[in-house]
């Protein structure tokens, strides 16, 4: 099946399911997190799996701000199934499936165009899927896809730059707001690329947090222009509403240098100051290739070949959080945290699923 089929595939299928039921978790926008309404526990019917979908039995999920995102505007509503990071076993294989076997033990982040990984048993295409590192448990694994794509497409689609040991030596990245769940990937990886890396940050908890990783400076974000000196750096990560700090990043882009961000901003960005310096800004978004059926395999095998530093040692889970059961509760006390913005690396639900009896 072409890309260009994928989203008509998902229309189809989305609402087309067996007669068996499972438990899942519904959201409701109309609600605070606080209320138990926002988030309920509910009997479902399983998902039908087309042709290039496998069916996953879910071990464990982990909850990312694009969740709070979808369930405050209901931009999901029509699926009600939210969950975009998940660990599980594959069940059952379309027919026309050739990446994957029953018992295949995988990993994803998924896409917004379907029911998400708070459901018990759930319909992903292959092409999003890869394999789960063998050394991680469920909850480890279950922190990583979401993060780790954002990471990789940041510094391979976004920066150009190639995904092998010391092939950007000698870069220097500044990375705003860092000890999040992207930034400890990131941070990661763009230190196995051989960059030298500076990060933001205010709280203790969060330079605490991010003493872990191969950092050669933290800087207190307030008064950050004043901290940076004269620092130049080839590039420079928004982990935040880029436009907190953009006159300070263009001071301190070099020239030819490369300005990425993940999050939006209602605020105009001055794009003038970047022109006679070469320099360039853009967006990333992970579920931008689903939403528009780009060039999906390369998700899958992106986290392929993650996985591979992950069991090799080079690449660490950034799981700081678990609940144990998935169920509706758990859930909320994860997104209320979420919502906080107050978190440092990935929060995770281990299954099995509890409290779905309606």
């Amino acid at each position: 099946m072409s890309d260009s089929k994928f989203s008509k595939t998902a229309m189809n299928f989305n609402h087309v399911f067996d007669p068996k039921k499972q438990a899942a978790i519904l959201f409701d926008k109309n609600f605070p997190i606080t209320d138990q309404r926002s988030l309920v526990d509910r009997q479902i019917n399983i998902p039908v799996i087309t042709e290039h979908d496998l069916l996953v039995e879910i071990q464990a999920v982990s909850v990312n701000p694009v969740d709070t995102k979808l369930r405050q505007t209901g931009l999901a509503a029509g699926n009600r199934i939210l969950g975009y990071d998940a660990c599980g076993i594959v069940k059952k294989i379309g027919r026309d499936v050739t990446r994957f076997r029953t018992g295949d033990r995988v990993y994803y982040a998924g896409t917004t165009q379907r029911p998400g990984s708070n459901e018990n048993f759930q319909a992903i295409d292959e092409r999003l899927v890869g394999r789960a590192p063998q050394k991680f448990t469920a909850a480890q694994t279950a922190a990583m896809p979401l993060t780790s794509l954002t990471a990789y497409e940041i510094l391979v689609d976004k920066l150009g730059l190639t995904f092998q040991n010391h092939a950007a030596e000698g870069k220097k990245m500044l990375v705003i707001n860092g000890a999040g769940g992207v930034g400890s990937i990131l941070l990661q990886m763009a230190a196995y690329l051989g960059i030298q890396l500076s990060v933001t940050a205010h709280s203790q908890q969060s330079i605490d947090w991010l003493k872990q990783y191969p950092i050669d400076k933290i800087y207190d974000y307030e008064n950050l222009d004043e901290n940076l000196a004269g620092e130049k750096f080839d590039y420079i990560v928004f982990l935040y509403d880029p436009s907190a700090y953009w006159q300070t990043a263009v001071k301190h882009i070099k020239a030819y240098g490369q300005l990425v961000s993940i999050v939006g901003t209602e605020t105009p960005l001055n794009l003038g100051p970047l022109k006679n310096i070469g320099a360039g800004f853009k967006w990333e978004y992970m579920f931008a290739k689903s939403d528009f059926d780009h060039n999906i395999l390369s998700q899958g095998q992106a986290l392929d070949r993650i996985a591979i530093l992950f069991d090799a040692g080079i690449l660490k889970s950034t799981l700081n959080v678990v609940f144990d059961q998935i169920n509706a509760s758990n859930l909320r006390k994860a997104y209320a945290l979420i919502e906080s913005g107050r978190t440092q690396g990935k929060l995770v639900l281990n299954g099995p699923f509890q409290g779905a009896a309606q």
